[in-house]
C-alpha cells in the first residue's frame, strides 16, 4: 500500500474511533492551502506584487509588520491585505477536514488569523486564540468591543490612491476617537469577551469530554506558540484516560517519546493527506451505499 494511501487510512481510523475530536491547527494548515504569510509567493497570490515592487517586501507579513511613515499609507497596506482574506474563500484543505470530522463531536482551536477557520466551521466549535482579520479593535483599547472590518475596509479601497488612503478613513474608535487596530496578537490586543468566549467554548468542550475517547489532532501546527497548542495538547494526551494523540506536520514525524503508544505523528503534505482521506470516506460511503442489505440478498 502506498505510503500516502496507508497514512490516510490511519487518520480515518482514528477520528473513525473517536467519540470527541479536538484539533488544533497551526500555520501550516493554511500554508496548505496556499497562504503564504511568510514568503514572496504570498505577495503574489495577494494581488500585492506592487507593494512588493514598491517597498520590497519578501513577504504579507513583512509588510504588515513595516514601519510606515503615516497612518494613511500603513493602513493602504492593511486594507489591501484586509481585503485579500476576507475575499478568499474558504480552502480546500479546510473543508476536506470539515468532511472528515463534521458528523463527529468536535472542537477547533486555531492560532491562525486569516478567516478561513470562520468561514469553514460554526463559531461555537471554534476558538480563534490569536484573534482574526476580519475584525478592529481600538488601539488603546478602551472598550470590550471588536468591529467587523469590512465596512472599514470597504471605505478605504474606495478612496485610495496609489500607495495611501485619506486621512479621514483611517478607522477610528466611535468612543474615543484613537485609531483601530487589526483584531490580532500583539502588544495591545483585546483578550475581551469575545476573546473569553471562545477560550471558555474550548475549556468547558475539554471539560465535558474528559472521560471520553479522545483524539487530539494537530495539524500544521509549528514551534512558534508551544504554549497554545503543542503542550496543552501533550498534557491531556498525558492526564486524559483515553486519549491519543495525532500529529501531521510537512516538516516532521516525531511524537513526543514521553506519551508512548499515546501519541504518533505524520510528516505529510496537509493538502495532499487531507484529500486523499476524504477520498476514501467518499469512496468507503459509496461501496456501503452500493451493497446489498441481508433483507434483500
Amino acid at each position: 500500500m502506498p505510503p500516502l494511501e496507508r497514512e490516510a487510512m490511519r487518520l480515518r481510523s482514528l477520528i473513525d474511533d473517536a467519540d470527541a475530536i479536538i484539533v488544533g491547527i497551526g500555520s501550516g494548515m493554511s500554508s496548505a492551502a496556499g497562504f503564504n504569510h511568510y514568503n514572496h509567493a504570498g505577495m503574489t497570490r495577494a494581488g500585492m506584487a506592487d507593494w512588493q515592487q514598491a517597498f520590497g517586501f519578501k513577504s504579507l507579513f513583512d509588510g504588515f509588520y513595516h514601519l510606515y511613515p503615516s497612518l494613511e499609507q500603513q493602513w493602504a497596506y492593511y486594507a489591501r491585505y484586509i481585503d485579500f482574506m476576507l475575499r478568499e474563500p474558504a480552502s480546500q484543505p479546510y473543508l476536506d477536514l470539515r468532511s472528515l470530522i463534521g458528523h463527529k463531536d468536535y472542537f477547533i482551536l486555531s492560532t491562525n488569523v486569516d478567516t478561513q477557520v470562520e468561514k469553514t466551521f460554526p463559531a461555537e466549535r471554534t476558538c480563534n486564540y490569536q484573534g482574526s482579520f476580519a475584525h478592529l479593535q481600538c488601539k488603546q483599547p478602551c472598550c470590550d468591543e471588536i468591529f467587523d472590518a469590512s465596512p472599514y475596509v470597504e471605505r478605504m479601497l474606495a478612496g485610495m490612491a496609489g500607495f495611501e488612503i485619506r486621512s479621514e478613513d483611517v478607522p477610528r474608535c466611535p468612543y474615543c476617537g484613537w485609531q483601530l487596530v487589526p483584531w490580532v496578537r500583539d502588544d495591545t490586543f483585546l483578550q475581551g469577551t469575545a476573546w473569553r468566549e471562545g477560550l471558555e467554548r474550548y475549556e468547558h468542550f475539554v471539560r465535558e469530554r474528559g472521560s471520553s475517547r479522545v483524539l487530539l489532532l494537530e495539524l500544521g501546527v509549528g514551534e512558534m506558540t508551544p504554549g497554545i497548542i503543542t503542550l496543552p495538547f501533550w498534557s491531556m494526551t498525558a492526564k486524559l484516560p483515553d486519549a491519543h494523540l495525532l500529529s501531521v506536520n510537512i516538516s516532521g514525524d516525531s511524537a513526543p517519546l514521553q506519551l508512548g503508544s499515546k501519541a504518533e505523528a505524520i510528516q505529510a503534505d496537509l493538502r495532499t493527506l487531507l484529500s486523499a482521506a476524504r477520498a476514501g470516506d467518499e469512496q468507503r460511503g459509496e461501496a456501503s451505499y452500493r451493497k446489498p442489505s441481508s433483507l434483500n440478498a
